[in-house]
């Protein structure tokens, strides 16, 4: 210290106040007895219950459960579905009655002479035949449309999937960086108490050892970064699991052990063309606009509305049979319906 004691902007007793202060913070810091994230934790605060621990495919499992954006578009699926059993419906008959020139001003000349006479009874059902099997058509592009809605939600949940597996990966490489600054932080400390020994037997002198003691703070800051870093990959990994499905403290369990893939660059693409749900989905797409355009073209066909009127007027029972078909008029190009009486 005498090199240092001269210098008018270094007070030799306030460094040495830093020194034992950061010392002992970091003695503190790398005490034995810790908690969960490296926190230091007396024996009063040990917790009751450990923390729970969560491993690869219990997290995938539990991200594909509680997804609020997957059970969403899982409900699309049985909307789908329920637009299957619609579009397979057939027209509904049409029934229709009427009774004309009733005496309701006129009560007292109501009679069953009257009825029978004068009065007119008119009773007609109806139906509408679809022509270019409009109704199968409909049928099976409802069915492909749900084809692709459940390849799109299995591409939704591989995903997930596939986020999840990455930030455990994430987790887990932050658990081990919280590991080995630990380790980095508890030898230096040794070398910190052997550097304090040398100090005491006169091998080195005050200002080398404060300067060891000082380099103490760099591996705390690295500690510290290392904790936060393992919090937040916690944190995300609970939002992707989902926060009602694990405990707010948990660990994770497994390792980062290297496995090699062995296959080639031809293997891995026929499984990718063969397994990828989104790239069926495309397919799927394009069968389900193909539907489309067939049940558009049978669309354009005109349907054939056949109905049977029973009338009594006047005393006479009888029957109408009209037959109508919706067409395009030449002219105008308006939609009009041309009747046909028998």
């Amino acid at each position: 210290m005498d090199h240092l004691r001269g210098h008018p902007l270094i007070n030799p007793l306030s460094v040495i106040t830093l020194a034992l202060a950061l010392a002992t913070g970091v003695r503190a810091q790398v005490a034995p007895n810790r908690g969960l994230g490296g926190q230091p934790q007396s024996a009063s605060q040990t917790p009751a219950t450990p923390p729970a621990h969560l491993s690869l495919d219990r997290a995938i499992e539990l991200a594909l459960q509680h997804n609020h954006s997957l059970l969403a578009a899982r409900s699309t699926i049985e909307q789908s579905r329920a637009e299957e059993i619609t579009a397979n419906l057939r027209p509904n008959p049409v029934l229709t009655w009427d009774a004309l020139f009733l005496p309701l001003l006129s009560p007292s000349a109501l009679s069953s002479q009257y009825l029978d006479t004068s009065a007119e009874f008119d009773l007609g059902l109806g139906y509408t035949f679809e022509r270019g099997k409009k109704r199968q058509h409909r049928l099976e592009a409802a069915r492909d449309q749900t084809a692709q809605t459940s390849a799109t939600v299995l591409d939704n949940e591989r995903t997930i999937s596939a986020n999840v597996a990455q930030q455990f990966v994430s987790a887990l490489l932050a658990n081990a960086n919280l590991e080995l600054a630990r380790m980095d932080l508890e030898s230096f400390q040794n070398t910190v108490e052997i550097s304090q020994t040398r100090y005491q037997a006169g091998d080195i002198g005050e200002g080398d050892l404060l300067k060891t003691k000082l380099q103490l703070l760099q591996f705390q800051m690295d500690l510290n970064s290392a904790q936060l870093a393992k919090v937040q990959a916690l944190a995300n990994l609970r939002a992707l699991v989902g926060f009602e499905s694990i405990p707010e403290s948990y660990e994770v369990d497994g390792d980062l052990t290297y496995l090699p893939v062995r296959l080639n660059l031809d293997d891995l693409k026929l499984m990718a063309l063969r397994n990828r749900p989104d790239y069926r989905a495309a397919q799927l797409g394009l069968t389900a606009a193909q539907s489309q355009l067939t049940l558009a073209q049978a669309v354009g066909k005109r349907d054939l509305t056949a109905t049977v009127d029973y009338s009594h007027v006047s005393g006479i029972n009888g029957l109408s049979f009209i037959f109508n078909i919706a067409n395009l008029h030449p002219e105008s190009g308006r939609d009009r319906s041309r009747p046909f009486w028998y």
